[in-house]
């Protein structure tokens, strides 16, 4: 057991000690002291009564002090703080995935949904890794690669909110458009494959791309430029495409760039999607990495509460003894 104070049981313990002397020094000038002689008391001490009650009293004197010591050596451990360490070393996964998300006009009306999308994609996942890129004539990072999953969904919440409209939260999309044109995929595909880590590569890669594949304007990397970049980092790519319509030549260059990176490639609208590119993602090597191992503190009052208990009792006791 540790104490987050152990300084209070050390400063208590020197008050006790100067305590004890002053006591002792005031109990020995009062020997000192000459007391009045009463005559034929020894007959009286003598009686077996006398004897009892005077057993009686010391005893009960006894238990109130030691009852005494106990609530306050108790209440001051209380004070103290005692603590139950234990060291917990947790593991993550090394699996990174770059959800990646296309707002130009022509996904206006699909991007909440796609943001669904990529909560329930998350809800799917323990311990990978997860960052979100947006893009339109140009890509911004919302946040980078975390595993804390409160601040994913949170982030996520956000997202939603400003994909739907609200004002309150056009922030959202800062830094998306500094670019020629809109809808610029290959740009925004580049950025996402190379937001991964630059000297962890042992760590599976795999990025969720959300896009119609509609360009609009003069990428600096092209579609198929940037899968060939995911290729030769070791990226998987994902597709999801909210706007295929039968064959287009769209949805078919989509499909070639991302399947030959050893991705695959999904319709938004096919019920099956999210749990291929869960199932997809988790059958890479999912090896656990142990983290950096942390002490964790837990207050633990229980003792010192129950010995304080029983102190108390004995010295309720032993006081109500004595006044009958």
């Amino acid at each position: 057991m540790d104490l987050k104070y152990p300084a209070l049981l050390a400063v208590a313990l020197l008050l006790a000690v100067v305590g004890v002397m002053l006591v002792h020094r005031r109990l020995t000038k009062r020997r000192g002291v000459s007391a009045a002689a009463v005559a034929n008391s020894t007959a009286l001490t003598a009686l077996p009564a006398f004897q009892r009650a005077l057993r009686g009293h010391r005893i009960r004197l006894a238990v109130l002090a030691a009852s005494g010591c106990l609530l306050a050596g108790s209440a001051l451990v209380g004070a103290a703080r005692p603590l139950d360490t234990t060291v917990e070393q947790p593991q993550t996964r090394n699996r990174d995935i770059m959800l990646c998300l296309d707002i130009s006009g022509s996904m206006a009306s699909f991007d909440a949904e796609l943001v669904s999308t990529f909560q329930d994609l998350v809800k799917s996942f323990q311990g990978e890794r997860i960052g979100l890129v947006i893009f339109n004539s140009s890509a911004a990072t919302v946040f980078p690669l975390t595993d804390d999953y409160v601040f994913i969904n949170d982030e996520l919440a956000n997202a939603q909110k400003a994909l739907s409209g609200d004002p309150e939260y056009d922030s959202f999309f800062a830094g998306t458009f500094n670019g020629r044109g809109t809808s610029l995929i290959g740009d925004g595909l580049a950025t996402c494959v190379t937001s991964f880590d630059r000297v962890d590569t042992q760590r599976a890669r795999s990025v969720v791309l959300a896009t119609d594949n509609h360009l609009a304007g003069r990428p600096l990397v092209e579609v198929d430029e940037a899968g060939r970049l995911a290729t030769s980092k070791g990226v998987r790519v994902y597709g999801l495409n909210p706007q295929e319509d039968g064959l287009d030549s769209e949805a078919a260059e989509m499909r070639t760039v991302v399947t030959a990176t050893g991705g695959r490639y999904f319709a938004m609208g096919d019920e099956g999607a999210i749990g291929s590119i869960v199932s997809s993602v988790q059958a890479q090597e999912a090896s656990l990495i142990d983290s950096a191992a942390r002490a964790l503190y837990t207050d633990s009052p229980t003792l010192p509460i129950a010995f304080a208990g029983l102190g108390l009792a004995g010295v309720i006791g032993a006081a109500r003894r004595w006044s009958s």
